[in-house]
């Protein structure tokens, strides 16, 4: 009599882990190579760089939007390695995912803010290309980032479901990963130097608020699948995870500049 086995489970650790790297990945390419690189493009020194807090003592149009295009560019791009993966490869392919979810959520997230409130690099970005944004100019860019967020909760569900064919276990995948990033965030927001508050909670609101819909996705009919993928404990990944997580709290996390 053939007993049959159970399941593998997903280790949480490692989701944990990955998201955390997918975290500090997206935020170093949002304020250091994005808006970092502009000011130095610009021939400007970056006077303030944290992970939510960015200066630069040169005046370019093209530094605000850096940032933005930084996020976009490179969520583009793991969205496509992550299609492109072989199947097999589980933790990279999560990674990806994540990296594209808190790339896209953030900046779609970011464009409706800064319309509706009227400051933030986007709109400030808006102004020095197009003049005084118009009420019609906001509303197009409110559309834009809403048709943007709603792409990437879809994106977001089958990317998953791809991974993890059973809803709630996939569910249990995204709220992991949410929570890892989000914590990853706030505690590293916590050592700032300067600015203090609103470093946190604008890294709150970058990741946590920001990629929130991971907490509900994905929904809809269960699937069923006898061989669905298992992301196996990797401590090469968690290894890695720690080390990344305490050099960004060392660096970005503490604030760097002039103005530190």
């Amino acid at each position: 009599m053939t007993q049959t086995q159970a399941q593998p489970r997903d280790d949480l650790p490692t989701v944990a882990a990955l998201a955390v790297i997918a975290m500090g990945g997206v935020t170093i390419d949002h304020e250091a190579l994005g808006h970092g690189s502009a000011c130095l493009a610009a021939g400007g020194h970056i006077q303030l760089l944290t992970s939510s807090l960015f200066r630069c003592d040169a005046r370019s149009p093209w530094i605000d939007p850096a940032g933005p295009a930084g996020n976009l560019l490179m969520g583009a791009l793991a969205l496509v390695l992550s299609r492109v993966a072989p199947k097999r490869w589980t933790h990279p392919r999560l990674g990806l995912l994540l990296v594209t979810a808190f790339s896209w959520f953030w900046e779609a997230g970011y464009v409706i803010q800064a319309m509706i409130e009227r400051h933030g690099d986007l709109y400030s970005t808006g102004e020095n290309f197009l003049g005084e944004p118009s009420g019609g100019w906001r509303v197009g860019a409110i559309a834009a980032g809403l048709a943007l967020y709603v792409a990437t909760i879809r994106l977001t569900w089958s990317g998953l479901l791809s991974l993890q064919p059973e809803p709630a276990k996939a569910r249990r995948l995204a709220r992991t990963a949410w929570l890892a990033a989000t914590a990853g965030a706030v505690l590293a927001a916590l050592t700032c130097r300067v600015a203090l508050a609103q470093d946190v909670h604008d890294a709150f609101a970058e990741i946590g608020l920001a990629a929130f819909p991971l907490w509900f996705i994905p929904r809809g009919a269960a699937r069923v699948s006898s061989d669905a993928p298992a992301l196996t404990r990797s401590w090469p990944v968690i290894v890695l995870a720690v080390r990344m997580f305490a050099a960004f709290t060392a660096t970005l996390g503490r604030g760097l500049g002039a103005a530190v």
